[in-house]
């Protein structure tokens, strides 16, 4: 009973947190992006958001305890999930992508839908078993180098890289470009808008931290 109890009541919890994610993009007036919809989420009162009276949604405010870390690891889930549509437009010049609701996301929200999903590991913050601990902490300040370009380009951290390269990275520990550029899922669009800033982490990981 207590192992079917805790299961029911963590799934419970995900789809909860899945559904307040969503709801939240439902009941937007116009689209934003990662940035501005996790700022919701979280309750930041920027100009921006009181000035659109982006604090008066139901959501506002409704997930402060998490990180942007996890909150933006939740919302590339359900966009794998399709439940979210990422949509890129153009504008003066600018180019940028905002957040919609897909036609899962809807059927979910409406208890129609069955998508299977694991948040507990982005909600729970367990460790990853494919690195060493030392490891560990290299691929920590790389997720947070993803996460920084992500919101600076407001897109999904996935659209930088994927976490599977971050753990190659931290695994191979590439000092130059043509190193890293051999690491499987690093493409050209990653070396030519993201190569300067992992490297950097990278090497001073090694130097400073590992001594060499």
């Amino acid at each position: 009973m207590k192992k079917s109890l805790i299961e029911d009541l963590l799934a419970g919890y995900e789809k909860t947190i899945a559904r307040l994610v969503l709801y939240c993009i439902y009941e937007l007036s116009f689209p934003m992006g990662l940035k501005r919809t996790i700022d919701i989420l979280k309750g930041n009162k920027s100009s921006f958001v009181i000035n659109h009276e982006l604090n008066k949604l139901e959501t506002f405010s409704v997930l402060p305890g998490y990180t942007r870390d996890q909150l933006s690891d939740i919302i590339d889930i359900l966009i794998n999930q399709e439940m979210i549509v990422v949509e890129k437009f153009s504008k003066d010049q600018a180019e940028g992508s905002v957040l919609k609701l897909g036609s899962k996301g809807k059927d979910y929200l409406e208890g129609k839908g069955k998508t299977e999903f694991v948040l507990l590991d982005v909600l729970m913050d367990k460790d990853i078993p494919e690195l060493s601990e030392d490891d560990q902490d290299l691929f920590y300040k790389l997720k947070l180098t993803r996460r920084q370009l992500a919101e600076e380009n407001d897109i999904p951290a996935f659209m930088v890289c994927s976490d599977m390269s971050l753990r190659n990275i931290c695994i191979k520990k590439p000092m130059e470009p043509e190193e890293l550029e051999r690491i499987k899922g690093v493409g050209k669009k990653f070396m030519e808008n993201y190569s300067r800033q992992f490297l950097y982490v990278v090497r001073q990981y090694v130097t400073r931290e590992k001594g060499v």
